[in-house]
């Protein structure tokens, strides 16, 4: 097959990397040129009738779809607006969400093409200044319209499930749908990402999540306002996305006005309680209980009982000492002390934040550094030993996520007939930087969660 065709429906169409590429006359938007048309075709097959008759339905309605996509796009800038606004020097008060229009939509925007998939799927697809690598797509032939990227429009993979519509897979293991919902009085839109492969697809027990979310997401706001006034009386944080991991673990990941950076909320357990993005994305279902069985002799700890168990979606190993207490007797006062922690990782981390002033030591170590080149008096920075650049003030939310609980070390006392427990924490990157010794930092508790001392000790 030659790289020029002559289609019956199509035109004069030439080949370029895995479609056909031809034109229509017909402007749109803010473009004086013609509407390029794209028909995807990965190994130079021809044209086959399903995209001939996908052409013939969007001529059909083109001033249907181009009010549609419109639309669609007016809202997903609106639902974006803050971190759009956050990423593009050029929004200001005229483009804000409240009162921007599709003039002004289109100072950011251009039509780069219509794009016709192999199953005759199409859309739009749009070159934006906030995301120049990807841009955005509108998918118009699905009965409800979608606003995905251009990579996703261009390999589209697609499942209309019963429980939860219709699905998109984005390319990287996830799933992607949206809905409305109801926040602070105002009508938004919530994107859905369930975690799965094309090959997978989802699973029951994401279905199982959806819909039990479903059930409890007005209770949910309610609760993560509450969580959020406790955390600080000026913090709100607009949920954005509803992440589903494939065992059915579920949370928001929220656009945090605070920091204009994004944090996950967890939502399947009792209370929601507040992680980083990447942590929730990384999450693992709780194991809330151990049992005698489960222990055996620890590689690094002679005469140490120990076993692996999830805390705060992270695997931990649990030691015990086991000359210090019967194993039979120890474990439930384990499992009380797993469920506090389980439930209570934001007092953990105050504790060592604010309680026993681990962020400013990370500054005062960071500090003693040499600065970077570049650095200002408004704006200090520092390069870390792992090459990691750091700039102070040191921001709360990142130090928080550099902690990873590395072990929880069980001693019982005899005399007070008291468990008590060391959590140890690394950091990742290393605040802590020291060329002659490393440091973990060191919380002692109580099996009731009462935390003792934090220290940073080194080893």
């Amino acid at each position: 097959m030659t790289d020029i065709l002559k289609d019956e429906v199509f035109g004069e169409l030439d080949f370029q990397e895995e479609a056909w590429v031809g034109s229509l006359d017909a402007p749109l938007y803010n473009s004086d040129e013609n509407l390029t048309l794209v028909i995807q075709d990965y190994n130079k097959e021809g044209i086959l009738d399903v995209q001939r008759e996908a052409y013939k339905t969007y001529l059909q309605n083109e001033e249907k779809y181009k009010e549609i996509a419109v639309d669609y796009l007016l809202d997903y800038y609106k639902w974006n607006y803050e971190y759009i606004a956050s990423e593009v020097s050029g929004v200001n008060e005229k483009d804000h969400k409240d009162v921007v229009t599709e003039t002004q939509l289109f100072e950011f925007m251009t039509l780069w093409y219509l794009f016709i998939c192999r199953d005759g799927s199409f859309g739009y697809a749009f070159g934006c200044c906030w995301d120049v690598d990807n841009g955005l797509a509108v998918l118009l032939s699905e009965e409800e319209p979608r606003v995905i990227s251009r990579t996703q429009l261009e390999n589209l993979h697609k499942i209309n499930d019963d429980t939860i519509g219709l699905l998109v897979h984005y390319g990287k293991n996830a799933w992607k749908g949206w809905k409305k919902h109801s926040l602070f009085g105002k009508n938004e839109h919530l994107e859905i990402e369930l975690e799965g492969s094309v090959g997978d697809g989802i699973t029951e027990a994401q279905k199982k999540a959806y819909a039990e979310y479903l059930q409890k997401e007005a209770g949910l706001f309610s609760k993560f306002t509450e969580v959020l006034e406790a955390s600080g009386a000026d913090r709100i944080a607009l949920p954005k996305v509803l992440y589903i991991d494939k065992e059915g673990n579920y949370g928001w990941i929220c656009f945090a006005l605070w920091n204009d950076k994004y944090i996950g909320v967890l939502l399947s357990e009792d209370v929601p309680s507040i992680l980083s993005e990447k942590r929730l994305r990384n999450y693992r279902r709780r194991t809330m209980s151990v049992k005698p069985e489960e222990f055996g002799f620890s590689n690094r700890f002679f005469g140490v009982l120990s076993c692996n168990v999830f805390v705060w979606g992270e695997e931990t190993e649990i030691c015990v000492d086991k000359e210090k207490g019967s194993l039979e007797d120890l474990v439930p006062l384990i499992n009380n002390l797993l469920s506090f922690l389980n439930h209570n990782e934001n007092a953990v981390m105050k504790a060592i934040v604010d309680d026993a002033g681990m962020l400013k030591q990370a500054e005062y170590y960071i500090d003693c550094m040499e600065e970077a080149e570049g650095s200002t008096e408004e704006c200090r920075v520092f390069i870390l030993e792992d090459g990691t650049v750091v700039t102070l003030p040191l921001a709360e939310e990142d130090f928080i996520e550099s902690l990873h609980l590395n072990e929880v070390f069980i001693e019982f006392d005899n005399e007070e007939q008291e468990l008590s427990a060391t959590l140890t924490f690394y950091c990742r990157p290393d605040y802590f930087v020291d060329p002659e010794t490393n440091h973990i930092i060191a919380v002692n508790m109580d099996s009731k969660g009462n935390i003792r001392d934090v220290e940073l000790v080194e080893i």
